[in-house]
C-alpha cells in the first residue's frame, strides 16, 4: 500500500466534511418525511462512504479507533428501514450511529495527520434565569465538580444574564484550585441544563444558545399532556391512573362521588406540594393534605375547590386514588431514576421505594418520608412475589423510558418514574418527572450527567425537540417555504410590526422614506414570525409591489401593533426581546386618573389639567355639578368617545344629560339612579366641563400629534382642530364632523394673527410630552394630545393617547419621523453595545 499524498489527504478531508454536512441535511429531510429528497441525499452519502473506504484501503495509514465497517453497517440498516418508510428508526440510526462514527473518523484522521489537540471539554451548567450555583443543592454542585475532575472536563456555571452573543463569551463561575472564580470564557462545548422544569416556552437566550451549541436536556410536557401523549401511542397506556382536568368544581365532586376517593394535584408541581386526598364519608367529605384533615359539606367543598384549584389561576387535575400501603399502613411508591450514560445509553441510576408516614397520603422523602433497599422492601411486603416484582420494575423502567424517549424524538437524558403497586399486584404510573430529586445519590447521578454531556460534545450531537416547537399551525414556517431569501445590503434594517390586516398606506410611505434614508425596510405581522428558526416572512416594496421574502430579525422594530403586555401577545414581544422598539409602552389603554395624578405633580404642566376626581359615590358627581354647573363624566380607562356623559344643571331638580347623540332630562332622583347603575359597571372620573366652541357654536378640540425625529427629539407631526356639528360632549368627526388647518382655525376663532396661541399650544405640548416620558420611564416615540381652548384662550389637556392615534391623510409625515427615529435607535443600540464591550475589555485588562 502507498502512503496518502497531500492531494489525497486534502481530498479525504473534504469528503469527510461533505459527508457530515450531507448527513445533517439528510437527518432534517427524514424528520420532515421528505422521502424523495432523502433517497437522493442518501445515495450521495453511500457514494462518499465508498470513496473514503477506497482511499483508506490504498493508503499506508492506520486509524486505530475507526473501521469502515462501522460506517457501512449503519448505512445498510438505514437502507432497510427506508424501504419500510420507518422514518423514526432512520432518524435514530443516523443521529446516534452514523453521524458519531463519521465524527470519530474525522477526529482520528486529523490526529493521524498531525492534529493532536486534546483540550479538556468544557461543559456549561446552565439555568434560566438564575445561576445554578444559587438554585441547585450544594451537594449536587459538589458532586458535579468532583466528577468533572475525574472525567477530565471543565464546568462553567452560568445563567441567561451571563451570556454575550456579540463576543460569544460567558461570564460564569468555575471551580479553580479549590475555590470559585468568576471568569470570562468562550462558549462551552456542550450545555447541560440539569434540573430543568417542564415549560412550554424556552427563553430567547436559551433558544439562541441551542442554535449554536449542543444541549443535553429538554423539558417534557406537564402532568396533563404527557399522559395524553401516552394514550395517543397506546403502549403503556394501561399504566396510567384515570384522571380528569379540573375546569369546574362539579368535576371534582362528581369524580369523588363516583369513585369514593380521589387525589387532587397541580398539573405543574414538585416535591408533593399542594396535593390533596379527597374522600366521601356519609353525607360529607374529608380532605387530607399530607397529615392534616378537614371536613366539609358539599357546599363548603365546592367553595374550597374554587379557592384551591380555580380562583388562583392554577391548573389542577383530579385522579383516581390508588391504594398502595405497606403492611404497616404507610403510603409508598417506587422512584426509578434513569439516565443516559457516557455511551448515550439508558441505565438505572437508582431505583428505590419511598415510604411515607402512616398518617400521611404522600410518600415523598422531602415531606418526611424514608427509603429502603428495593428488593428487601418488596420481599418484606409481598413475599416471594417481591423478587419477581423487583425484576419487573427494573425491566419496566427500561422499556417505559425507551418508549417515552422515542415519543419525544430521542432527546431525553434523564427521568424520574414514579410507579406504585396496588393490593392486587398491579403496577401504576403516577408521574414522570424531569430533573428528579437525588438527595441521597448525587454522586451516582453526576457520573452519568458528566459522561453524557461529554458524549454529546465529542460526537457533536445537536438534539431538537419537535414537541417544543413554537411555530404553530398557520404560522410562517421557514423550513417548508419556497420563498426567496432577502439580501440586505444596507447598514440598518427596519422591520415594521403591523396587525394582520396590515397598514398599507403607511407601509408604502415608510418604504419610500427608507429608500431615501438608505436603509432596508420591510413589514411583517405576528403570523409571519418563525419562532423556532428565528426568521421572518418580510414584505419588501419593489416596483410598486409587496414581495414576500425570508429575512433575519431586523436591527430595530417600528411597532404599529402596539399590544405589548396585552394577553395573547406576550410571545411576540418576548421573542423579539433585545431588539430596540420604537415604542415600549404597554398596549392597554392607560388610566386617565393615573395620567392626571402624575402630570398634576409635574409643576411645568399642572396648570393645564382640568379639575377632576375619581368617582367613588354618586354624591361625588353632584358635588362637582354644584361647584362647576356643567361636568363631564367619563370612564377611567378607554376611548374618550365611548361612555362619556355631559351633565348640566338647568335649574333646581332638573338636569340635562348628553350621552353621544342621546339627549335626556332628569330629576335629581332619576339622575341618581342612572348614575348609580353606571358606576356599578365601571370606574369613572368626573371633571369640570371646558366649553370649547367655534364662532358657529360647534364643539371642537385640538389634536396635536407628536413623534420623535432622527435626533431622538420630540417633533410635531401634525396639529389640527377636530370640529363636531352638534351639542355633543366631544368634538367627534365620526357623525359629520371634520378636521381643518390649525393656523386658519385659530385666526378665525381666536384672532391669533400673530400665532401666539399656536406657539402656546406647541410649548404646552412639548412640556406634556417631556413630563409624560419622564414620569412613565418607558421608551416611546409617539403621543397624541387632545387639547381644549376656552374663550379666553386658556389651554387645557383633555386626553393623552399613547398607542394608536389616527394618521389618515398624513402617512408620509408619520413615515418621515418613524424611519429616521428607527435609524437613530439602531445606532444608539450599536453604540451601547460597543461601550459595553469596551468596558468588558478594560475590566479584563485591569
Amino acid at each position: 500500500m502507498h502512503k496518502l499524498e497531500d492531494k489525497q489527504i486534502f481530498q479525504l478531508k473534504n469528503i469527510i466534511d461533505t459527508l457530515l454536512e450531507a448527513t445533517e441535511h439528510f437527518s432534517k429531510l427524514i424528520k420532515e418525511k421528505e422521502l424523495h429528497q432523502s433517497i437522493f441525499i442518501f445515495n450521495s452519502i453511500v457514494e462518499g462512504a465508498t470513496a473514503i473506504e477506497n482511499l483508506l484501503n490504498r493508503a499506508e495509514i492506520k486509524i486505530d479507533d475507526i473501521e469502515t465497517e462501522k460506517i457501512n453497517k449503519p448505512l445498510l440498516f438505514i437502507a432497510r428501514e427506508m424501504e419500510k418508510n420507518n422514518f423514526s428508526k432512520v432518524s435514530e440510526i443516523t443521529r446516534f450511529s452514523l453521524q458519531p462514527q463519521l465524527r470519530k473518523l474525522k477526529k482520528a484522521f486529523q490526529e493521524s495527520n498531525g492534529d493532536h489537540s486534546n483540550q479538556k471539554i468544557t461543559i456549561g451548567v446552565y439555568l434560566d434565569p438564575n445561576n445554578p450555583r444559587k438554585s441547585y443543592p450544594e451537594s449536587r454542585i459538589k458532586a458535579l465538580v468532583v466528577e468533572a475532575e475525574k472525567q477530565d472536563a471543565k464546568l462553567l456555571f452560568f445563567s441567561s444574564e451571563d451570556v454575550n452573543f456579540e463576543t460569544e463569551e460567558i461570564k460564569g463561575d468555575m471551580y479553580i484550585n479549590n475555590s470559585w472564580e468568576k471568569v470570562s470564557h468562550s462558549f462551552p462545548d456542550v450545555i447541560h441544563n440539569v434540573g430543568i422544569t417542564p415549560r412550554i416556552r424556552q427563553s430567547l437566550t436559551e433558544r439562541k444558545l441551542r442554535r449554536k451549541l449542543p444541549f443535553t436536556s429538554f423539558g417534557v410536557e406537564n402532568k396533563l399532556h404527557l399522559p395524553k401523549k401516552m394514550l395517543q401511542y397506546l403502549t403503556f397506556a394501561d399504566l396510567l391512573v384515570p384522571f380528569k382536568m379540573v375546569t369546574d368544581e362539579s368535576i371534582v365532586i362528581d369524580f369523588v362521588n363516583e369513585n369514593g376517593k380521589a387525589v387532587l394535584k397541580p398539573i405543574v408541581g414538585r416535591r408533593g406540594l399542594e396535593i390533596y386526598f379527597v374522600k366521601k364519608y356519609k353525607n360529607h367529605y374529608i380532605v387530607q393534605d399530607d397529615t392534616k384533615e378537614r371536613r366539609f359539606n358539599q357546599a363548603e367543598l365546592k367553595n374550597w375547590i374554587y379557592e384551591i384549584a380555580l380562583r388562583k389561576g392554577r391548573h389542577y387535575m383530579v385522579q383516581q386514588y390508588v391504594e398502595a400501603r405497606t403492611k404497616n399502613e404507610e403510603p409508598f411508591d417506587i422512584r426509578s431514576h434513569v439516565q443516559k450514560n457516557a455511551e448515550g445509553k439508558w441505565q438505572i441510576t437508582k431505583i428505590y421505594p419511598r415510604i411515607g408516614n402512616k398518617k400521611s397520603i404522600l410518600s415523598n422523602i422531602s415531606r418526611g418520608g424514608k427509603t429502603d433497599d428495593l428488593e428487601a422492601f418488596l420481599i418484606h411486603e409481598f413475599g416471594e412475589k417481591g423478587k419477581q416484582y423487583n425484576k419487573d420494575l427494573k425491566q419496566l423502567s427500561f422499556d417505559l423510558t425507551q418508549h417515552l424517549d422515542k415519543i419525544y424524538g430521542l432527546v431525553l437524558d434523564e427521568l424520574g418514574l414514579d410507579i406504585t403497586i396496588d393490593k392486587t399486584g398491579r403496577f401504576w404510573l403516577h408521574e414522570v418527572n424531569m430533573g428528579p430529586q437525588s438527595t441521597y445519590h448525587e454522586k451516582e447521578r453526576a457520573v452519568n450527567t458528566i459522561g453524557y454531556a461529554k458524549y454529546i460534545a465529542e460526537n457533536g450531537i445537536y438534539l431538537t425537540n419537535s414537541s417544543q416547537r413554537l411555530t404553530s399551525k398557520g404560522q410562517f414556517n421557514a423550513r417548508n417555504t419556497n420563498l426567496p431569501w432577502a439580501e440586505l445590503s444596507k447598514k440598518t434594517s427596519i422591520g415594521m410590526l403591523v396587525p394582520e390586516q396590515g397598514e398599507n398606506e403607511l407601509a408604502i410611505a415608510c418604504a419610500y422614506v427608507a429608500k431615501y434614508e438608505d436603509v432596508d425596510f420591510f413589514y411583517f405581522s405576528p403570523k409571519d414570525i418563525d419562532y423556532d428558526e428565528m426568521f421572518i416572512k418580510g414584505y419588501f416594496y419593489e416596483d410598486k409591489e409587496w414581495i414576500s421574502k425570508v429575512v433575519n430579525y431586523p436591527d430595530v422594530i417600528y411597532d404599529r401593533l402596539r399590544l405589548r403586555g396585552v394577553k395573547g401577545h406576550n410571545t411576540i414581544y418576548e421573542e423579539l426581546e433585545g431588539i430596540p422598539f420604537t415604542n415600549e409602552f404597554y398596549g392597554n389603554s392607560i388610566s386617565k386618573l393615573e395620567v392626571y395624578d402624575k402630570l398634576t405633580k409635574a409643576k411645568s404642566v399642572d396648570d393645564v389639567i382640568i379639575p377632576y376626581q375619581k368617582v367613588g359615590k354618586v354624591r361625588d358627581i353632584f358635588r362637582f355639578i354644584e361647584k362647576y354647573g356643567t361636568v363631564i363624566v367619563k370612564p377611567e380607562i378607554g376611548s374618550f368617545a365611548k361612555g362619556v356623559h355631559l351633565i348640566q344643571k338647568i335649574k333646581m331638580n332638573k338636569y340635562f344629560v348628553v350621552d353621544g347623540d342621546k339627549e335626556t332630562y332628569h330629576s335629581e332622583f332619576s339622575l341618581s339612579d342612572y348614575l348609580r347603575s353606571m358606576i356599578r359597571k365601571d370606574t369613572f372620573i368626573v371633571q369640570r366641563y371646558i366649553e370649547t366652541r367655534t364662532k358657529e357654536g360647534n364643539p371642537f378640540d385640538i389634536r396635536v400629534h407628536m413623534m420623535k425625529d432622527g435626533n431622538g427629539e420630540w417633533s410635531f407631526t401634525n396639529s389640527y382642530p377636530r370640529i363636531g356639528i352638534n351639542y355633543a360632549t366631544i368634538s367627534s368627526t365620526g357623525n359629520g364632523g371634520y378636521i381643518g388647518g390649525l393656523e386658519g382655525f385659530l385666526n378665525r376663532n381666536f384672532n391669533d394673527n400673530d400665532s401666539k396661541l399656536k406657539q402656546k399650544i406647541e410649548k404646552i405640548s412639548l412640556n406634556i410630552a417631556a413630563s409624560f416620558e419622564d414620569l412613565y420611564k418607558n421608551e416611546l416615540s409617539e403621543l397624541a394630545l387632545d387639547l381644549a381652548i376656552e374663550k379666553n384662550s386658556t389651554v387645557y389637556l383633555i386626553e393623552v393617547n399613547v398607542n394608536k392615534p389616527g394618521i389618515i391623510y398624513y402617512e408620509f409625515e408619520v413615515a418621515k419621523h418613524a424611519i429616521p427615529y428607527s435609524v437613530y435607535l439602531a445606532e444608539f443600540e450599536k453604540q451601547k453595545r460597543m461601550i459595553a464591550i469596551d468596558s468588558d475589555i478594560s475590566t479584563d485588562i485591569e
